[in-house]
């Protein structure tokens, strides 16, 4: 017999419930839609008329749904910690969208009460899912491209191309940030991944274009622990989707461009190397074809187009065996608050003009600065 179904209640009804989460519970195999929580009663009414589940506009109420094992919370970001702490209270686990809270000392709280409650606490890092940025993680571990000295990504997207129900990312007190905490929060993210944990960021975030007095314009330099130099680069402003990041290792190059094919991130993942054919990984050898058939691998870049699998099926996936063979969340409370620091620090860094020690201090001070 096949093992029930994880049964989710969503804490919030807006448009990344219902382009993601919603339609990806509905598909699943593991988990099954219980129950909906807004403030808004006619919008959690409608995402469970498409997708199932019992509508409330009373979050306890929705929290007490008979046989409910987890929620799903997205909400505008500063009621992120109500949401987590009444879940965890309740002894649900959680699957909380980035970013995990608006500061670092409610992400602490955040990981405090669940560890305490000793629920599952996954943060929606999902472009860490994508197959090209695992393969990445892969070959980085394994040592391929040697050392890794220095990275960059990119990742814009114009203000109205995403269709949001609301522009609450660009009300900072709700927000805690525009740009750095909506988009370049995911490359803070895999960055950290891919390389280890940060040393120090230095940051430039500045008002270009929008409406709204916010970063819509964002430069960061990093530090890793490692001795890795990084820079970070967003916007909001500019019409295309901007996307690509790039690792430079003493012995290859790695490019993933996980969101979009452009003319400058022509390929999902590619991998530039200087080992011979046997040297290769299985993943590597079966992408790279020759100008002849009889011709091995003479050096240079191999692209490879894993198949196109959604990262949010992949993270529900994760969510599922998590709880059901009571392991750690794949991307845990920590990984959360460690980006939540990141952005402190730069805000930080804003601030003073010079560089911002990582992982901050739990004394930290936290103000958003003022673009105006």
């Amino acid at each position: 017999m096949s093992s029930p179904k994880i049964r989710i209640g969503l804490i919030g009804a807006g448009a990344i419930m219902r382009l993601s989460h919603a339609p990806t519970i509905k598909a699943s195999a593991c988990a099954e839609l219980a129950a909906v929580f807004d403030t808004d009663l006619k919008r959690a009414e409608a995402i469970t008329a498409d997708f199932g589940g019992k509508a409330y506009d009373h979050l306890e109420r929705m929290l007490d749904t008979p046989g409910l094992d987890a929620v799903i919370v997205a909400t505008p970001n500063r009621f992120h910690e109500d949401g987590v702490m009444a879940a965890a209270k309740r002894g649900k686990h959680v699957l909380c969208e980035k970013p995990l809270a608006v500061d670092a000392a409610a992400a602490r709280r955040m990981v405090k009460a669940c560890d305490e409650a000793r629920v599952i606490l996954q943060v929606g890092f999902n472009q860490r899912f994508w197959a090209q940025v695992e393969i990445a993680k892969q070959l980085i571990d394994a040592g391929f491209i040697g050392k890794i000295h220095q990275m960059r990504s990119i990742y814009s997207e114009k203000s109205t191309a995403y269709p949001a129900s609301t522009r609450y990312r660009y009300d900072l007190a709700q927000s805690g940030g525009a740009t750095i905490i909506d988009l370049t929060i995911h490359r803070i993210d895999l960055a950290r991944h891919l390389i280890g944990d940060f040393s120090g960021v230095f940051a430039e975030l500045v008002h270009s274009e929008l409406p709204e007095r916010v970063d819509d314009n964002v430069f960061l330099l990093t530090r890793f622990a490692s001795g890795a130099r990084g820079s970070l680069a967003g916007n909001r402003y500019s019409p295309n989707i901007g996307d690509g990041t790039d690792l430079y290792g003493t012995e290859g190059t790695i490019h993933i461009a996980s969101e979009t094919a452009t003319p400058f991130a022509s390929a999902p993942l590619a991998v530039y190397t200087e080992r011979a054919t046997a040297d290769l990984p299985d993943v590597l050898r079966e992408a790279h074809y020759p100008d002849a058939w009889w011709k091995g691998f003479e050096g240079g870049w191999i692209t490879v187009k894993p198949p196109r699998r959604s990262p949010y099926r992949a993270q529900l996936e994760a969510l599922c065996d998590s709880i059901k063979e009571g392991k750690p969340a794949r991307i845990t409370g920590l990984d959360g608050l460690r980006a939540q620091e990141f952005v402190q620090g730069a805000y930080l860094s804003m601030r003073s003009g010079k560089w911002t020690d990582l992982p901050l201090g739990e004394d930290a001070p936290f103000t958003i600065p003022d673009y105006t």
